[in-house]
């Protein structure tokens, strides 16, 4: 006869994760398993570096401004997106796309366009 539920042979009938992942949840009915979940958020390093390139980043526009589209409107999306709120998904989202607006406008500028994805992946690590 078959039980349903029982369990498979061995010590660890489960996935033993560690690290820091999204929301985790355990297998149903697992024995001898482990989890560990890290919600980091966003870390005041990470900020700080935040910070520093969007503080590079209108460096390089102002170095370049007679190569960028509207000029003017860039340097106010950068300001914005200094304003908003990263450990937030609003703030994280409007961010994003700022950001994405200001690179349209920097018509392939290698030093922004490098500054600007920069950015682009700093923001995608952010819980």
């Amino acid at each position: 006869m078959i039980r349903r539920n029982s369990q498979p042979p061995g010590d660890n009938s489960g996935i033993v994760n560690y690290g820091a992942m999204g929301n985790v949840q355990n297998q149903p009915g697992a024995t001898n398993s482990h989890q560990n979940q890290t919600n980091t958020g966003t870390g005041p390093d990470q900020l700080k570096e935040f910070t520093t390139l969007l503080d590079r980043i209108r460096q390089q526009l102002a170095a370049d401004q007679d190569r960028v589209n509207d000029y003017q409107q860039c340097v106010i999306l950068l300001d914005l997106t200094a304003q908003q709120h990263l450990d937030d998904t609003g703030g994280r989202s409007t961010a994003r796309t700022m950001l994405e607006q200001i690179l349209a406008k920097c018509d392939g500028v290698p030093g922004l366009v490098s500054l600007l994805s920069s950015a682009l992946s700093l923001i995608a690590t952010f819980a």
